[in-house]
């Protein structure tokens, strides 16, 4: 535990130090918002909703993911390659990009509400949506930070992690989309249970695949 409070305060600490990256992610998320609305003006239904928010979402954790690796150089990965294993390096990193991804996404449903209000929320069950937010988030933030990983050791650049990441997040973001909704049109827990169950699952494949794999990775 206390190399993964290390790791994860080193997570931290660099995005600190990078707060235009930080800040033009959040930039991203505003303006992709805002020219809904421009679009738009009004959504007409709950489907459009979900759609227009996870479309801002994924586009967001992407563009907050390409830095995961890159950020370090190879001194440095060889420097904590000596410190600990590949596993810890892999948990914060995952654990610590599935909070920003979900926090970042907050922040998008919160622009949402801002711009075209609650008219078509009067169903919603808002415990159900907060949960699918934090669920799918999460899941595409641990999803495309081993992508990055592959992607940066690969030597293919970022372009490459949008290349592998969509394909692999399909199944995510369906059942993601489909929660949602179901949440927005009044569905109750056990109606909804389904959908909750597979994120649930895809959630924890996904970080234990990671963590499998990363080592094998890492050693190249």
């Amino acid at each position: 535990m206390s190399a993964f409070r290390a790791l994860w305060k080193k997570e931290l600490l660099l995005e600190f130090r990078q707060k235009h990256a930080l800040a033009g992610i959040a930039m991203y998320v505003l303006a992709t918002v805002f020219v809904c609305y421009l679009s738009l003006e009004r959504i007409e239904s709950e489907q459009v909703w979900g759609g227009l928010m996870w479309i801002t979402g994924l586009f967001t954790a992407f563009n907050a993911m390409q830095k995961t690796f890159q950020q370090e150089g190879g001194g440095t990965q060889l420097y904590l390659y000596s410190l600990t294993s590949p596993r810890k390096i892999m948990l914060a990193k995952s654990l610590y990009n599935a909070l920003l991804v979900a926090v970042l996404n907050v922040v998008s449903l919160f622009f949402f509400l801002l711009f075209f209000g609650d008219e078509m929320l009067g169903k919603t069950d808002f415990y159900q949506l907060f949960s699918g937010l934090i669920l799918g988030s999460s899941g595409l933030g641990i999803t495309l930070t081993f992508v990055s990983g592959l992607s940066y050791k690969s030597g293919a650049g970022v372009g490459l992690v949008a290349i592998l990441g969509f394909p692999v997040i399909i199944p995510l973001l369906i059942t993601i989309v489909r929660f949602t909704t179901g949440a927005m049109i009044g569905l109750s827990w056990l109606e909804n249970g389904l959908n909750l169950l597979v994120l649930l699952i895809l959630n924890g494949s996904a970080l234990l695949l990671s963590l499998l794999l990363f080592p094998y990775l890492w050693r190249e």
